[in-house]
């Protein structure tokens, strides 16, 4: 049987929208045709029958008693098909990859001045701070204090975060040092995914500076396809987008944050990339410095 938890097994519930009984939009005959395509296993057969016998059932069942290999090429499947992106598909494709065996690369050494329990406490905080705006009802309120959060954050890898300042009358939530070069930072928690003026207005801000100067936006929710094309319509970008479950994995210490901006500069100096799901970012192996 696979080695599911029970964590694990609520976000692809989620995702698949598996409380009804169904999973995503799939028939019976499009269910039994998709698990029988994956993994060469007939899902109606009578040892995944569970409970009243739907779709969301079955699945269960299957989950108990495949191992991890056979469930986890179904679910990398089944989030192919549903053909989303977004921080919680994000999340299913890293348990996918736990139960194929593809371990996270070994990180970069931090600093040796760096105290690791403090880091993990701060993150630790950090973390539950995050968890707290996210429920916040005030969303200004809440992106308010995201800037805080992203302050100590930075702060906590001796990263030389700068808070908000005004330049010519016009705002920037910040900047910070890496690698002895100066990015320039904005951040956004809105409801929805963010449309393409706000990246735009970030990218005449960067413009007006130096030719080499560069930026991070972070938008939790993430940024609408219309606006990641028109960024990058004509134009070499400038600046890489964060989104929320980026920065959830570097408060749970799947990744520290200067090896996940290393990898993100590098992407976009080599690739042009703007966007990159968290689970393309780990697959690869960087040389290090």
């Amino acid at each position: 049987m696979s080695d599911l938890t029970f964590a694990e097994k609520r976000k692809f519930e989620q995702l698949l929208g598996m409380s009804s009984g169904y999973v995503l939009d799939f028939t019976n005959r499009t269910f039994a045709e998709l698990i029988l395509d994956s993994t060469g296993r007939n899902i109606y057969d009578a040892r995944y029958a569970n409970a009243s016998g739907s779709k969301a059932h079955r699945l269960r069942a299957f989950w108990e008693k495949e191992d991890n290999r056979v469930v986890g090429k179904l679910m990398s499947d089944m989030l192919d098909y549903h053909d989303e992106t977004g921080p919680s598909v994000e999340m299913c494709r890293l348990i996918v990859r736990r139960l194929l065996g593809h371990n996270q690369p070994q990180q970069a050494p931090l600093d040796p001045s760096v105290d690791q329990t403090k880091v993990s406490k701060a993150l630790a905080e950090l973390k539950e701070e995050f968890f707290r705006l996210a429920a916040e009802e005030d969303r200004r309120k809440a992106g308010l204090a995201l800037e805080q959060v992203l302050n100590r954050l930075f702060n906590t890898f001796q990263l030389d975060p700068r808070q908000p300042f005004r330049v010519v009358g016009e705002q920037i939530d910040g900047s910070f040092e890496i690698d002895r070069q100066i990015y320039l930072l904005e951040s956004k928690w809105e409801k929805d995914r963010l449309p393409e003026a706000d990246l735009l207005i970030f990218r005449g801000k960067i413009e007006a500076k130096s030719t080499f100067t560069r930026g991070v936006f972070i938008a939790i929710n993430g940024v609408t396809s219309q606006a990641l094309d028109s960024i990058t319509r004509g134009k070499a970008p400038s600046f890489f987008v964060v989104d929320g479950h980026d920065l959830l994995m570097i408060l749970s210490e799947v990744i520290s944050l200067p090896e996940f901006l290393r990898r993100r500069i590098r992407l976009l100096a080599e690739q042009g990339l703007v966007c990159v799901p968290f689970s393309e970012l780990m697959i690869h192996e960087y040389p290090r410095p």
